[in-house]
């Protein structure tokens, strides 16, 4: 089931930078005006609080610190199982039909809608 659409994704990528990349490491910048975003969410009905819980539950991800005062994620990963590729395609805006599907199934996978 589709939750989020691909012209939802590419608009939500646009908030994101990568601020350094090295192999098993990303930091990213997270755009302050990503809060006009919240309402489209919230019309989505995708729990922010339960999203919050998504990157322990992937395969390869180590540790992700979400630093809301900086503005940036640190994302600790396996470079041998998880594919850091499609983060990257997510925030350059490329290979959206892959990130829409990988975000859908997560939604639904770890049932991210209410509350």
């Amino acid at each position: 089931m589709t939750i989020i659409s691909e012209q939802q994704i590419l608009k939500l990528s646009k908030y994101f930078s990568i601020i350094h990349h090295t192999k098993g490491r990303m930091r990213i910048a997270v755009n302050s005006k990503i809060k006009e975003m919240q309402k489209e969410l919230k019309t989505l009905n995708i729990s922010i609080d339960k999203a919050k819980d998504i990157p322990k539950k992937i395969d390869g991800i180590k540790e992700f610190k979400f630093i809301a005062l900086l503005g940036t994620i640190t994302i600790i990963y396996d470079e041998n199982i998880f594919n850091i590729q499609m983060v990257e395609d997510f925030i350059n805006g490329q290979n959206i039909k892959q990130a829409t599907d990988f975000i859908n199934t997560f939604i639904n996978k770890f049932n991210l809608t209410g509350g």
